[in-house]
């Protein structure tokens, strides 16, 4: 029954004790926020402006100012009203919307469709609603024509897609409707913070332990998408190619079987079809994150596994660079993520730590003696926090690395105690804005220090620390309801948070692909940049004229670059698609513009690969590979650039003792007499 329990009250109970008591933000329930709550509520059950009428909207206005009040007196029955309207109109809108699948539409009308959800207004009228909904079916037809989909194929597709989302929600239970209003409450604190009823922390305790197989990726659900938030260094996901952050998944199919749509589906019922044994196939309808909108899904295939150890550990090669009439060389560690493995140091037991790995590359890239060492950290989301801090300890000798502020204000300095250097040559640490928490923590503590210079473009902004809690305390806590909190906030050693702002690189790399809003920036009701008193170190930074002047050698190399100038045509497109606020409805003007972008893509692809001495391709797709080797192509892209940026700052540091050498020599000189 859609309703309040006894278990549902306590937890309204328990999590209010926990948000508003141990949380990093403690929230403050009054009319703002209940109002927010309610607004956040609705567009989390019609983020399209679908189903609820603007006299629905009206209808809930009695409870704008009264959430906080139900809240305190544990009631949230509030949740369950306004459900059961929505449920009520999915009802007659899934009835209207199987009438007008089958009614023969013509796609020869110059009509558009405004795909901007922020932009529309509640309908006021049943008509208006009815015409919003033919213009939502005859876009689903188009762009099922513009996947090769026959349009009697289309229509049944269509139907089931409709009425598969009709029954999730009437398979959803009071735990399911009362977490849905809970964490449009916890949305409104921030965005790491959840409310997890007893299934959805199952889920999320089997994805920690990798008890089951996957494609290796983390999922969020987004305005009836699935979508890709992350993939996970070493799982199918990435090693594939085939599938990056912000894709969308709208089809799962196990093996050979028939493809079922997933639109509008369950974060945890997708991850579950997804999910499997290894060494199983599944396949996934993929839209891909930078396509522009209304864009048809591409197939992939992807066999289930569990993510290696080895894939996920630091790795050491080399780049080579000329520099006048020499070859430098220099060393790159690419470390995937901060991890802490099992094992013994010093025993025959296999053990694996970051900072143990990267500390036995450095002792064999010696017999090398490279110029140079680069740390890529591009992709690396975090994890060990103390990791982070010995990793620092082998570029400093001793010294605070970070500072950690709890709930209760109390601030702890973190350091690197262990006297010693593992490594004290040319340092340049690459970070790109998937590079959050631990990898900021490091970057930012290695360009306090001045210890060596950051590269590539500014990091993702996670600088929150969080907790998870039961709500429920009995003898099978992990199988009951949880909440997740934000319990603490890094702070650099200059007194600066990592969080929001993120880690800004000395050097910025110019391949167009940095993206402002991204990250942390991104997030509604995100912690906002903010500082502390620093810690006692000693700071080093690097002259602003130099700065400026390896900035300068590396926009003019990035200009004559056909990697970069790639890079960046790219991204102009995709960002220029993204903005879109409408489409067309009719099927050849749709066609003409999807084969005039392929186009553009392709004659773009095709240009880079004869800069590299490649025959031209038909077609750019994700199971062609259109670049061999393609990730290990742009690592050595990168690479090389940060080579020559470090390079560059040798001979800055060369030309300035050669140029002391000579005025010592000249101040040396005797007097000239005649």
């Amino acid at each position: 029954e859609l309703t309040m329990n006894r278990e549902l009250h306590e937890d309204v109970h328990q999590t209010l004790f926990f948000l508003q008591r141990a949380h990093y933000k403690p929230s403050v329930l009054n009319d703002k926020f209940s109002s927010n709550v309610l607004d956040t509520y609705i567009d989390m059950l019609d983020p399209n402006k679908l189903y609820f009428t603007q006299a629905d909207i009206s209808s809930f206005e009695p409870y704008r100012y009264k959430i906080d009040d139900f809240l305190k007196r544990r009631d949230a029955e509030v949740a369950f009203t306004i459900f059961k309207t929505y449920r009520k109109r999915l009802d007659e809108r899934t009835a209207k919307a199987a009438a007008l699948i089958e009614q023969d539409m013509s796609f020869e009308v110059d009509e558009n469709i405004n795909i901007d959800s922020e932009e529309l207004e509640w309908t006021k009228t049943e008509e208006e609603l009815n015409e919003r909904w033919r213009l939502r079916i005859k876009n689903d037809f188009v762009q099922q024509v513009l996947g090769e989909t026959e349009l009697e194929e289309a229509r049944k597709n269509l139907d089931r897609r409709y009425a598969r989302q009709r029954d999730v929600i009437y398979q959803l239970n009071a735990d399911d409707v009362f977490e849905w209003f809970m964490n449009a409450y916890t949305k409104e604190i921030g965005p790491h913070t959840q409310y997890m009823s007893h299934a959805t922390a199952e889920n999320f305790r089997i994805g920690m332990s990798l008890s089951l197989q996957g494609i290796g990726a983390e999922l969020r659900s987004e305005d009836d998408h699935t979508i890709v938030n992350s993939t996970i260094t070493g799982g199918p996901a990435e090693t594939s190619g085939k599938i990056d952050a912000e894709d969308k998944i709208v089809g799962v199919a196990q093996d050979d079987e028939e493809m079922i749509d997933v639109i509008g589906w369950r974060l945890r019922d997708v991850v579950k079809m997804i999910r499997g044994d290894k060494g199983t196939k599944v396949r996934l309808n993929i839209i891909d994150g930078d396509s522009p909108p209304g864009s048809p899904a591409e197939e992939v295939n992807i066999v289930r596994d569990v993510i290696k150890l080895e894939d996920r550990a630091a790795k050491l090669s080399y780049v080579e660079i000329p520099d006048r009439d020499a070859q430098r060389k220099y060393g790159v560690i690419s470390i995937p993520s901060f991890y802490s493995g099992s094992g013994r140091p010093g025993t025959n037991e296999a053990y694996a730590a970051t900072t143990y790995d990267v500390a036995k590359l450095i002792k064999e890239m010696e017999s090398e003696n490279p110029d140079g060492l680069i740390i890529d950290l591009r992709g690396n989301g975090g994890g060990y926090l103390n990791e982070a801090i010995s990793l620092t300890g082998l570029f400093i000798d001793s010294g605070p690395v970070v500072q950690v502020v709890q709930s209760n204000r109390k601030r702890q300095e973190l350091r690197d105690d262990d006297r010693g250097i593992a490594y004290n040559g040319p340092l340049a640490v690459l970070i790109d804005r998937y590079s959050a928490s631990a990898s900021e923590i490091f970057a930012a503590a290695i360009q306090d220090y001045g210890r060596g210079i950051v590269i590539g473009e500014r990091s993702f902004g996670k600088g929150t620390v969080q907790r998870l809690s039961a709500l429920r305390f009995g003898d099978n806590v992990d199988h009951e309801s949880q909440i997740k909190f934000t319990t603490a906030q890094f702070f650099r050693i200059n007194g600066g948070s990592t969080q929001y702002k993120g880690v800004v690189p000395d050097i910025r790399l110019n391949s167009g692909t940095e993206d402002e809003d991204f990250g942390e920036r991104s997030y509604d009701n995100a912690l906002p940049w903010s500082t502390i008193l620093a810690a006692r170190y000693t700071p080093g930074e690097i002259p602003a004229d130099q700065i400026t002047e390896l900035q300068l050698h590396h926009n003019e190399r990035s200009q004559t670059s056909s990697a970069f100038n790639f890079l960046r045509k790219n991204s102009e497109r995709v960002m220029a698609n993204r903005d879109r606020k409408s489409l067309s409805l009719q099927l050849e003007k749709r066609k003409a513009e999807r084969a005039e972008l392929e186009a553009a893509s392709l004659a773009e692809l095709n240009e880079y690969r004869a800069s590299l001495g490649l025959e031209p391709v038909d077609k750019d797709t994700r199971e062609d590979n259109p670049l061999p080797d393609e990730d290990e192509h742009w690592n050595i892209v990168f690479h090389t650039e940060a080579a020559r940026i470090l390079n560059d700052k040798d001979n800055w540091a060369r030309t300035l003792l050669t140029k002391a050498e000579q005025a010592r020599a000249i101040n040396s000189e005797p007097p000239v007499t005649d």
